[in-house]
């Protein structure tokens, strides 16, 4: 057995007899070093070691997308479809979701060595994966603020008065009649027509004076 592939086991067997608090301390060191040879595996041709080096990092815990990614390309070439897709599947889920342990550039840069009809059918499955996780991301956001569009409303149901008291109307003045130019200005005294002035009046004649005796008798003409 290559020297590489028994120090892989080593460090994954020690790994998987930790406990979980202590496995998480360890999965650096070991898991990487287990991942490494998975990988090297792979790119060497022995897709078959690859695969049984990538399926023990895996059940040892790890959530790193590009051991799921690696696993299911070495599953592709040995023509088994069924797993490579499931592979496929989790390794975007956990980059997507962000739950991996690594992020999506250093993901891309694992994969740069990987082209053709391979790797065309693993970018499907992330761009699948990004675009639901998009989509999960919008669809919470929306319930999120729907919530607090009602919370909101109810609150502003139970502020609003059960009965509202009609209000008493309320005597407006009204508007003032714009006065007219005859009415604006001062009063000017209008002449009269001739044949409507008055005749003047002639003065009376003094009465005679009949309770005085000694007064003359008018004179008699």
């Amino acid at each position: 057995m290559p020297r590489h592939i028994l120090r892989s086991l080593i460090l994954v067997g020690a790994v998987c007899v930790l406990p979980p608090e202590a496995r998480a301390g360890a999965e650096p060191a070991a898991l990487t070093v287990a991942y490494g040879n998975g990988v090297h595996a792979f790119y060497d041709g022995d897709f078959q070691c690859s695969y049984d080096e990538l399926s023990r990092v895996i059940e040892a815990g790890s959530n790193d997308p590009r051991v799921h990614y690696f696993r299911g390309l070495a599953a592709l070439k040995l023509g088994r479809m069924d797993e490579a897709e499931a592979d496929f599947q989790q390794g975007a889920n956990l980059e997507a979701d962000g739950r991996g342990a690594v992020s999506s550039q250093a993901v891309s840069r694992a994969l740069e060595r990987v082209q053709g009809c391979d790797r065309l059918k693993l970018e499907e499955y992330r761009s699948r994966a990004r675009v639901a996780s998009l989509q999960r991301v919008r669809e919470g956001n929306r319930q999120r603020y729907s919530g607090i569009e009602d919370g909101e409303a109810d609150v502003l149901r139970r502020r609003r008065p059960e009965r509202i008291e009609a209000a008493e109307p309320v005597a407006r003045p009204l508007p003032r009649a714009r006065a007219t130019d005859e009415e604006a200005s001062p009063a000017v005294e209008r002449p009269v027509p001739q044949a409507e002035r008055p005749e003047p009046e002639q003065p009376a004649e003094p009465a005679a004076d009949t309770a005085n005796p000694f007064a003359d008798d008018p004179a008699v003409k």
